[in-house]
């Protein structure tokens, strides 16, 4: 495992982790948002909607980083 790919899991366990947080805290202060209620009514109550899509980009960036080195062709 080279170092490239540490800071791809670091990328992705960071986004994880993040993303947990903004759904857990969404899920704990339910909100109704214009009529909008559940998951995405809390998101958007709770201002937590951007923070959890940019956290799941985070995440997918890092898996898509270590599959990129975990199967790329080495010359």
């Amino acid at each position: 495992m080279d170092k490239k790919m540490v800071c791809g899991v670091l990328l992705t366990v960071i986004g994880l982790a993040f993303s947990i947080f903004a759904l857990a805290y969404a899920s704990m202060h339910p909100w109704d948002y214009n009529g909008i209620d559940g998951l995405l009514g809390s998101l958007l109550g709770t201002q937590m909607l951007t923070p959890l899509i940019l956290s799941m980009i985070a995440m997918l960036a890092g898996l898509g980083y270590c599959f990129w080195c975990a199967y790329r062709k080495e010359k």
